[in-house]
């Protein structure tokens, strides 16, 4: 059974937003196999060759023979064999994301448990879990941001997605918005044996703040940001141009310019101040 009603949705605490651990986990060693089989097959003639300069024989026959300067190209050949070995999983992963979205494209709801919505979600989030994983690994800037991208996630230009967990689905993220550390953006909730599915919408020049996490349906308008430590309602809307916080979102904040905000911090330190001195005063007036 399925339905859109958000209002059977209530709860006054946040829930869980993984997803249980299914046979089609096994996903996960597929792609493994996948990359290792790549990058083997890309790189027989380079262990053929080193092998051929070690015993004087061919793994291969019909191979070249090696050349002695091929060793220097040993270090090169590992880290290349890194990065293969992870863009060859993106790019699998990518086409068996994009055949489960064809066989059924992720809706917006509530599902019960054994759902067709609740088992293609658990699928598409182990399909996109070691790519995502891994671009993270790489000593590259920016590589996840490339991964989400693939995968169908509307990440806008000069975003900046720092550590920090984002659904790959139904997740939509505005030019010049930044993600802080120890995040967590879901567009999907799992209640008991219930789960919410709704799409998130981050607008541009957001800033979202570390230690926080962002609830299915909510939306950001564009400026806003999330204060650290926060989290949102489900189908909750942040105005722009303003600062949210609260466990869950309850207060808001005017943002304030440098200039502003050190005539603030002097204004404070003045009243400080004179606070102390009055006290030294009738401190000092008491004791004569």
């Amino acid at each position: 059974m399925e339905t859109t009603d958000d209002s059977q949705f209530k709860i006054e605490y946040i829930s869980t937003s993984g997803v249980f651990k299914t046979p089609f986990t096994l996903i996960i060693l597929l792609q493994f196999i996948v990359g290792c089989l790549i990058i083997i097959l890309i790189n027989l003639w380079f262990y053929n060759d080193l092998y051929y300069l070690l015993t004087g024989k061919k793994i291969i026959p019909f191979l070249l023979i090696g050349q002695w300067w091929e060793w220097f190209l040993l270090p090169l050949n590992i880290y290349g064999n890194l990065l293969l070995f992870a863009f060859s999983i993106i790019l699998f992963s990518a086409v068996i994301f994009k055949i489960l979205n064809k066989l059924h494209p992720p809706e917006e709801g509530i599902f019960e448990r054994g759902s067709k919505e609740w088992k293609y979600t658990h699928r598409r989030f182990w399909t996109a879990y070691f790519p995502i994983w891994l671009a993270r690994s790489l000593p590259l800037p920016w590589s996840d941001i490339f991964v989400y991208r693939f995968l169908g996630v509307h990440i806008g230009r000069n975003v900046v997605a720092y550590e920090g967990y984002i659904d790959p689905e139904l997740i939509e993220i505005g030019d010049f918005t930044m993600t802080s550390l120890n995040i967590c953006i879901f567009s999907h909730l799992i209640y008991q044996d219930r789960i919410f599915i709704k799409k998130v919408k981050i607008g541009k020049a957001c800033i979202v703040g570390p230690h926080t996490i962002i609830s299915p349906g909510t939306v950001l308008q564009d400026g806003a940001i999330l204060g650290v430590n926060s989290y949102t309602w489900i189908n909750q809307v942040l105005e722009g141009d303003l600062i949210h916080v609260g466990i869950p979102v309850s207060m808001t904040l005017p943002i304030q310019s440098v200039e502003q905000s050190q005539k603030k911090a002097e204004k404070i330190k003045s009243e400080s101040l004179e606070e102390t001195n009055l006290d030294n005063k009738s401190k000092g007036g008491g004791s004569n």
